[in-house]
């Protein structure tokens, strides 16, 4: 069995549409998704805002290094690239993020 933390974000006429996970007992962001509709009106950040406040501590993730659009909007929400990962699964690798 899987285990984590979750934090689902809901609307009240829509319903949920957003989700964050963490794996078991760390402070790593495994999954973040807003549904496509809701993107760019904040949910990202309320989830990675209450995540880091139940947490206690800076969340880290793993983008896509070729995923620009995400990259600039965890730079733009004060996130750190503190890492490259190759993969040999993953064309480009990944780049290690530190939340603020």
């Amino acid at each position: 069995m899987i285990t984590g933390d979750a934090y689902v974000a809901v609307e009240p006429q829509a319903g949920p549409v957003g989700f964050l996970t963490l794996m078991d007992r760390t402070t790593y962001v495994d999954h973040l998704f807003v549904h496509p509709d809701w993107r760019l009106c904040g949910i990202a950040r309320g989830l990675l805002e209450v995540a880091r406040h139940e947490i206690g501590e800076s969340l880290t993730l793993d983008v896509d290094q070729k995923n620009e659009g995400a990259r600039a909007a965890y730079t733009a929400l004060g996130w750190q690239e503190s890492a490259f990962k190759p993969s040999s699964r993953i064309p480009g690798g990944q780049v290690r993020l530190t939340g603020p």
